[in-house]
């Protein structure tokens, strides 16, 4: 049977749910095209790396995990290789959040060796040209690349362009998750016919696909009548003083209880403490499964925006607008440019709610709209173009694979 090697970006303890969602996709796939060839799992650190989220200790998930770090070299085993969503291989991950995790868990001695380390992982530096040839790269993003990267300036990284360039052009396939990034891609392989503009991976999952990968307790089923609205607020993006006011002014008008999710495990911020939370354990898989029942979600969390939308529940995402200043410190991987670009790439820009202030007048006329195209169906028009897009691109990524294996080596 062929074998399938699958890239993820490391999801220390379960703690990102949408992470989860995200190598989840994959899965689900598989099993719902039926498509038989064998899967290794890896990434930079495994999931029990630190413990496991409470939520997730019971949970049985249809992978295990190899270290990418130790275990590089039986890529080569594989048929294919699949690096599998998020930022893998922009030149700030691999600077920031990469390199600095590598460095706090003890891996690498200091920076320069932490870098070198991921140009072998994630760029593939040390790897051969037929290697290349049969990896593909689904649902990632280089959103925040720019031609400084590519070490044209002085003091830049010199290393980083070429293994980036090398990797982009000699991949057999690559589909981004952002219009964006996938014209980049077409001017590095000068190619303007094939279709590179992929979703986010986490959409290759269809509505009720992981009820059986996810299992999920009646915490998720106990909805009030006429529905809820879900609510995750101030992970990402500092909750502005007016926010509050308004999420209540929705419910009202759509006659739907406010209710907190809790999508990552964390404190309710003081803004919007007096949103209570459903009561009672809940498992990982209650935190996808509710998305369907709800009347609309509001948050500012990338991939709970992303399931919510894939699940057919619109949502109200809130984001600072772009762009924003950042200093070296930040994280680009948390920037709030990537759920305004997911929004505008599907003409969803009504549901995305910037922080700036605004008057009582403007508020409410953006109430007013957003109720519209609730119970109207702009929402639904937008929800269905996302379905569509996605399940387009997952036949075409299906059908890759399976050519790709069919090929032989």
């Amino acid at each position: 049977m062929a074998r399938v090697a699958v890239i993820t970006a490391p999801n220390i303890g379960y703690r990102n749910t949408g992470m989860l969602t995200v190598d989840l996709a994959f899965e689900s796939l598989r099993r719902r095209t039926g498509a038989g060839f064998d899967t290794t799992w890896y990434t930079l650190h495994p999931p029990e790396t630190v413990p496991l989220r409470a939520c997730a200790r019971d949970t049985e998930l249809p992978f295990r995990f190899r270290s990418l770090i130790e275990d590089l070299d039986t890529l080569r085993d594989h048929d294919a290789v699949v690096f599998w969503g998020d930022f893998l291989h922009t030149r700030h991950y691999l600077a920031q959040d990469a390199t600095n995790r590598l460095l706090d868990f003890g891996v690498a001695a200091d920076r320069d060796a932490a870098r070198a380390l991921l140009h072998r992982t994630l760029l593939l530096a040390d790897q051969p040209d037929d290697l290349l040839a049969r990896t593909l790269s689904y649902g990632g993003t280089i959103l925040h690349n720019t031609q400084s990267d590519y070490g044209d300036g002085d003091g830049e990284d010199k290393e980083y362009g070429p293994l980036f360039s090398r990797l982009m052009t000699c991949s057999h396939r690559l589909w981004l998750r952002d219009p964006l990034s996938a014209a980049r891609v077409a001017h590095l392989r000068g190619d303007r016919t094939t279709e590179y503009f992929g979703s986010d991976a986490a959409l290759l999952s269809r509505p009720g696909d992981l009820a059986g990968l996810l299992p999920a307790t009646p915490w998720s089923g106990e909805v009030p009548d006429g529905g809820a609205i879900g609510v995750f607020l101030g992970a990402r993006t500092p909750v502005p003083d007016w926010l509050p006011a308004f999420c209540d002014r929705l419910a009202g008008r759509l006659g739907a209880p406010l209710e907190w999710l809790p999508w990552f495990d964390r404190d309710t911020p003081a803004a919007v403490a007096h949103i209570a939370a459903r009561p009672g354990p809940h498992s990982i898989g209650d935190l996808v499964h509710v998305l369907p029942r709800y009347r609309l979600v509001i948050t500012d969390t990338y991939h709970l925006a992303v399931n919510a939308w894939g699940a057919g529940t619109p949502v109200l995402c809130v984001g600072a607008p772009e762009p924003a200043p950042v200093t070296d410190d930040d994280y680009l991987t948390l920037s709030d440019l990537k759920k305004h670009v997911f929004h505008l790439a599907y003409d969803a820009a009504d549901f995305y709610l910037s922080t700036l202030p605004d008057t009582r007048e403007g508020l409410d006329a953006r109430a007013d709209r957003l109720v519209r195209l609730v119970e109207g169906g702009g929402a639904a028009a937008v929800a269905a173009r996302i379905r569509a897009h996605a399940d387009h691109s997952a036949a075409d990524f299906t059908g890759t694979l399976a050519g790709l294996l069919g090929s032989g080596r």
